[in-house]
């Protein structure tokens, strides 16, 4: 059976996000110049490095409309810098900063998740599926191997083995361990896949065992019975062609990353 996070019913955050400092919105004349000193403290240049100071002045000028402010904010609630951590906080600001225009794939993730869940917010899923799907089609791996469970088990959205499987994928290959092992389970089971391929099943299964995914691992380990010596080689050079694609993706992503 497909796994989730969602399937153990969540009840704390779990992903600590990296917020990116972006440009400076300005509604308010006396912003730039907080937002600059704020800036001076976080990163100790031009300042005494302070980050207690630097989130004071963040959350001073988010307070006045700052819609950049709010985000880094709730990003400084999130991950306890500055500040204590705060998930209520972090939720209040990051939701505002992205209704507002502003937000990155983890916070929308980090959105979704709280609305499905219903931390911090009411329980709204299709609040909660939307901003999974920003995040997911964003490039977030965790939100697109959310989704495929989603449409995979038909709980809170109509159940699409077809979606199921193109988001398993596209999380799989964005190299998320648990998307991997989900993977494994379609071509094991054939849920959304005709027919049932155990070569296909035991290299996305290593490929999480790999990424250290332990129901990954045992799945391996069990097809390593029944598999025949040839199935077995068939299945392992498989493997190796996945890591070698996902692992050339990865390094032109890292390459353009480092230009931009």
């Amino acid at each position: 059976m497909c796994v989730s996070f969602l399937s153990k019913y969540i009840t704390i955050f779990v992903t600590v996000v990296t917020i990116v400092f972006g440009g400076y919105y300005t509604p308010k004349a006396a912003q730039p110049d907080i937002l600059s000193i704020a800036q001076k403290f976080y990163y100790g240049v031009g300042a005494p490095k302070d980050v207690h100071k630097a989130f004071r002045l963040y959350l001073q000028a988010a307070k006045a409309g700052s819609i950049d402010a709010m985000f880094i904010v709730g990003g400084m609630y999130m991950q306890g810098k500055g500040t204590s951590i705060n998930k209520a906080e972090a939720f209040k600001w990051l939701y505002k900063a992205a209704i507002n225009g502003k937000s990155s794939k983890e916070s929308e993730r980090i959105l979704g998740q709280s609305f499905i869940t219903g931390q911090n917010v009411p329980q709204n899923y299709d609040e909660g599926v939307t901003w999974y799907e920003r995040a997911a089609k964003g490039g977030d791996a965790a939100a697109q191997s959310e989704l495929g469970f989603l449409y995979f088990s038909g709980k809170l959205i109509e159940k699409d083995y077809n979606k199921a499987f193109q988001w398993f994928d596209i999380a799989a290959r964005n190299n998320y361990p648990l998307a991997q092992y989900n993977m494994g389970i379609l071509y094991y089971t054939g849920d959304g896949i005709n027919p049932i391929d155990l070569i296909k099943a035991y290299a996305w299964f290593s490929l999480a065992d790999s990424n250290g995914n332990a129901n990954g691992g045992a799945a391996k380990r069990f097809l390593e019975t029944i598999l025949s010596a040839n199935e077995l080689r068939d299945a392992q050079n498989y493997s190796m062609e996945l890591y070698k694609e996902i692992e050339k993706v990865r390094k032109t992503t890292r390459k353009n990353k480092t230009t931009q």
